[in-house]
């Protein structure tokens, strides 16, 4: 934080209540970015989480495909609605985060630390790439758990009847 941050003057508070009201550029800073570095460390926890949660799914899906094809087809398909969400809960996160990134830039003036602009995917971008390719996958599953139903299935006594 630079010194012409902590130098700043008190800024009235919109519902000016009392003098608790007054809010330093230097509080808001010090907060914006405690929250910035929470959502940091957030952010490197989820794609574990999302891992887990459809590997699981796709594991149980896989396990189903010969003896119950329907249940890996519905499960592959909630994968694929999973997939989605999970892609927007990474946009609104990414927002947010840029939302504090950008703040604390301004307030760090010369000195902030950033890699905008890059060539190369956000983080943010790059989990939502993975997520898109998971869909995908998920979409061949239930295709493929699909094609594995039989047509129609005629009970082996209907079979046996119908023989002469």
């Amino acid at each position: 934080m630079s010194n012409h941050i902590a130098n700043e003057p008190l800024q009235e508070n919109s519902h000016n209540h009392s003098a608790a009201g007054h809010i330093r550029i230097a509080d808001i800073y010090r907060e914006q970015y405690a929250h910035f570095r929470s959502m940091n460390d957030i952010l490197y926890k989820i794609p574990p989480l999302f891992t887990v949660a459809l590997g699981g799914l796709w594991y149980f899906a896989v396990s189903q495909l010969k003896s119950d094809p329907v249940v890996a087809a519905v499960i592959f398909l909630f994968c694929v609605i999973m997939s989605i969400a999970f892609i927007n809960i990474m946009g609104r996160f990414g927002r947010a985060f840029n939302g504090y990134l950008n703040n604390l830039n301004k307030l760090d003036g010369e000195f902030r630390v950033t890699l905008k602009p890059s060539s190369l995917p956000s983080t943010v971008k790059t989990i939502q790439l993975l997520l898109w390719v998971s869909a995908i996958v998920s979409i061949i599953g239930a295709g493929h758990a699909i094609r594995m139903q039989p047509l129609h299935s005629t009970p082996a006594s209907v079979d046996q009847a119908s023989k002469p």
